[in-house]
Formats: C-alpha cells, sequence, structure tokens
C-alpha cells in the first residue's frame, strides 16, 4: 500500500487524493493534499517510506500542503495503477489516514472488481468493501456515489443550515463540528456535489 508507513505513523494524518499519473519517462507520480500533522515530522516519514521518492511540497496553507511524489519500483509492485486503463478502471477520490486507504473507483463489471479485491490480497494490503452500485440505478446511485464522509459532511452542513441564505453556520465552525479544517470541508462538499451531479443529473 502506497504510503503505509508514513499513514501507519500519525493518528491524525489525513491524505487527500490531487492526482495520479504517468510522467513521459514512465514514472508514476502522485499529488496529495496533507492536513493533520506537522510539515516537517511528515516529510521525514516520507522520505524513509520505501513506496515512493523524489517527495517536493508545492503549495501550503495554514492548515493544508501540497505534496507531489513518485512510486518506487517498490511502491509500483505495490499498486495496480498500471493496469487501470487498460481494465477500464478510473480512480474517483482517495482519503488516507492512520486506518489506510479509501477509496472510490469506477470498474466497468463485477469481475473486475473481484479482480483487483485478489490483486490487493495477494498483496497483503487490507481490502474491505463499504459500498457498491451500479450507475444505471436511479434509485440509488446518487447517495451509493457518496463516500461515508462526504454524506456525514453533507447532512451535517444541511442540518446545520451551512446552505441556508445567510448561512447559519460558518465554514469554520462546520469544520471543527466534523473534526477537520475548514480547507479540508470544503474540499469534501465540493467533491460530494459533483459527486450527487455526476451520478444523478449530468447531462447524456
Amino acid at each position: 500500500m502506497i504510503l503505509h508507513s508514513t499513514l501507519s505513523a500519525f493518528t491524525d494524518v489525513h491524505l487527500s487524493y490531487e492526482e495520479l499519473y504517468r510522467t513521459k519517462s514512465s514514472d508514476i507520480r502522485l499529488f496529495f493534499w496533507m492536513a493533520g500533522v506537522d510539515s516537517a515530522a511528515f516529510e521525514t516519514a516520507v522520505e524513509d517510506d520505501p513506496t515512493v521518492t523524489g517527495l517536493r511540497r508545492l503549495t501550503a496553507s495554514d492548515s493544508m500542503s501540497l505534496y507531489r511524489v513518485d512510486f518506487t519500483p517498490y511502491g509500483r509492485d505495490r499498486s495496480t495503477f498500471s493496469r487501470w486503463s487498460e481494465d477500464d478502471v478510473v480512480l474517483l477520490e482517495a482519503d488516507g489516514t492512520h486506518d489506510g486507504w479509501q477509496l472510490r473507483m469506477r470498474f466497468p463489471d463485477r469481475a473486475t472488481l473481484i479482480e483487483y479485491r485478489e490483486a490487493y490480497t495477494a498483496m497483503d494490503c487490507p481490502f474491505f468493501l463499504l459500498s457498491l452500485y451500479r450507475e444505471t440505478d436511479p434509485e440509488r446511485t446518487g447517495e451509493t456515489a457518496l463516500t461515508s464522509r462526504q454524506r456525514d459532511a453533507l447532512l451535517t452542513a444541511y442540518e446545520s443550515g451551512y446552505f441556508e441564505i445567510p448561512r447559519r453556520l460558518s465554514q469554520k465552525k462546520l469544520g471543527a463540528q466534523l473534526d477537520v479544517s475548514s480547507q479540508s470541508i470544503s474540499e469534501r462538499l465540493r467533491r460530494a456535489i459533483s459527486a450527487l451531479i455526476e451520478s444523478t443529473i449530468r447531462r447524456n
């Protein structure tokens, strides 16, 4: 699992996937946001992580930092990324915490999902399926398109008056309720709303 030793080192760390692609030199490059722990301590842990190399901090705010890393040969062996384009697999969202990675992915069929589950199991990576839905099912697609964190954020925001005009709760206070930074809650809400639009009302 990518960045496993780094995630295991911090109980409060939170990584949010930004982008993942293969470079012209065939390196697998990952961009992610980090929040929850001291940047210096985090960077030291990443430097010792066997799955990535070339750590670079690209930008930072008061509560979050954007990083770039490349997979090491060991990291590539611990990832299924090289198969995604061939298998029509798409990564929609990824969040890393002390407990590991929680991913939301699109698979072309159940058989491919089973193949990936077996691949992760073969690498001794824990694999737990939290939800499964078909995009052609209009009765269930909207809600099941959300991760549990996104659903919780949307419901808390709605119930607390965050979407009312004028707002009854600020973004900072909403983040405090969910024990995340203001920036994190903003990104979580945007991704949740995007997921709902994509799965329910986007144009054909």
